[in-house]
């Protein structure tokens, strides 16, 4: 992903994420976009953010279980950089998938989450890729939020850990109005556009009551596909828990959103 979508991605697109993680992401970006330009594209060249050399964890079989991570933010289209720093893209996903199903000595695949969500793009693609694998699929969590619990419920069986993070569902869009800052720097923009939603969130241009609703429309609309998902593979959920809100292991049980509590990984491979 080129660099100017990853800033448009954290500032104005839906996202599936929690508010914390999105902070901590759109601040190391921000950050990364004051280097220069050889600095800059030496540490996207195989590096991450540190400049360290990328070390991701990657997938495999293990005793007849393919294990598939999904350790950090997710989205659509990452670069080297984006991976580097922990991301993690869904088309990586799809390819482990297939191999998983292709290896005739993998019997069921877990799938090992510790995620805050990531983007709405690539998501109901992954979560729908799952379920279509023949063989059985697993999720465990330490952290299972938004686009992560998306995936992790499209899965057989869903477990987490008992002080992992579960729910998190919705969506959000997250604009920066910078009209007042500009307008104290004596900047006044001028925006011409073909139509009423046309240059929505343009730098210093405040949202119109009409672009705001648009924004509110698409959120709803997204968050219903996210909410109709969770009606569909957890029945017993209710819309009061899916507000944005997370819970731990035990309570997310209790309110149907996955099957039980286990301490590690290992407990539920031996579950297979």
């Amino acid at each position: 992903m080129k660099f100017p979508q990853i800033l448009s991605t954290l500032t104005e697109e839906p996202l599936l994420i929690t508010p914390t993680a999105h902070a901590s992401l759109l601040k190391m970006f921000e950050d990364h976009s004051s280097l220069e330009r050889v600095q800059f594209r030496a540490q996207r060249e195989g590096v991450d953010w540190c400049g360290e050399a990328i070390e991701v964890e990657q997938a495999g079989l293990v005793d007849g279980i393919f294990y598939i991570p999904i350790g950090g933010p997710i989205g659509r289209g990452m670069g080297k950089f984006e991976i580097g720093a922990g991301c993690v893209d869904v088309q990586d996903v799809m390819d482990e998938l297939d191999n998983f199903e292709a290896d005739p000595n993998a019997r069921a695949c877990l799938f090992d989450i510790d995620s805050p969500g990531g983007m709405f793009a690539g998501t109901p693609e992954l979560a729908n890729r799952i379920m279509r694998c023949e063989k059985p699929t697993v999720s465990f969590m330490n952290m299972g939020c938004s686009a992560a619990f998306w995936l992790a419920i499209a899965c057989d069986y869903a477990f987490a850990a008992p002080s992992g993070d579960i729910g998190s569902i919705g969506v959000y869009s997250y604009f920066l109005d910078r009209s007042k800052q500009f307008a104290d720097a004596g900047i006044k923009p001028v925006l011409v556009s073909s139509g009423q939603y046309k240059g929505a969130g343009a730098p210093g241009v405040p949202l119109t009551k009409a672009q705001l609703q648009n924004m509110q429309d698409r959120v709803n609309e997204m968050a219903d596909m996210f909410y109709q998902f969770v009606e569909m593979r957890r029945p017993e959920a209710s819309r009061e828990d899916m507000q944005g809100q997370t819970f731990k292991a035990a309570s997310a049980v209790q309110k149907g959103l996955i099957d039980g509590v286990m301490d590690s990984v290992r407990d539920v491979a031996a579950l297979l």
